[in-house]
């Protein structure tokens, strides 16, 4: 079996160190938030911020995009580190496509997700390390989402899924790839 060649541009010219930066703030951001919701509030409790319009609710994704397939948190989790290594490498081969910012929010966003994989949550007290809680119903894993919205409910869901910062990072990345992407150029490669 042969591995497929890097990229011929230094990774540091694609990867450039303000957007490394721009990562690791995106990612800090992230589980900040998470370790003060967990610190604050207690397993599935519900605040009202903007009425129901808008609450914080503190639930656990052990499953994949929008909540779908729960307890599968090693699948998701082995996905996740999947999908970030093809990221990076799409990313290096490809550096002209897309706006880098849109890819910077991406790749926080991932790293948040990912990096939450790798503790139990002990609401009211914080994090520790580890892939399974040892006093269920007390310890929790699976990624902290508390953004919660209300959702027209004829549209699939009745709420829209919770979600959190690193959640946000990825969608407005995606919309500004989306946006930004010159798919004809993609085409002709």
């Amino acid at each position: 079996m042969q591995f497929p060649e890097l990229p011929k541009k230094p990774f540091l010219s694609v990867y450039k160190p303000q957007y490394i930066a721009f990562v690791i703030f995106g990612l800090i951001l992230d589980l900040a938030s998470k370790y003060i919701i967990i610190k604050k509030m207690q397993a599935y409790e519900s605040i009202p911020v903007i009425g129901d319009f808008f609450r914080l609710s503190l639930t656990f994704n052990t499953g994949f995009v929008f909540g779908l397939f729960q307890n599968n948190a090693l699948p998701s989790l082995f996905a996740t580190s999947f999908a970030i290594l093809f990221l990076i490498f799409y990313r290096w081969s490809n550096s002209d496509l897309g706006n880098p910012w849109g890819w910077n929010l991406v790749m926080a966003g991932a790293f948040g997700n990912l990096s939450d994989k790798f503790f139990v949550k002990i609401p009211g007290e914080g994090f520790r390390f580890g892939f399974s809680p040892e006093r269920p119903g007390i310890e929790f894993i699976g990624v902290v989402d508390f953004l919660d919205f209300e959702w027209p409910n004829f549209l699939l869901f009745e709420r829209w899924p919770a979600f959190n910062v690193a959640d946000s990072c990825v969608s407005i990345g995606i919309v500004l790839l989306l946006l930004t992407m010159d798919w004809k150029e993609e085409a002709k490669k």
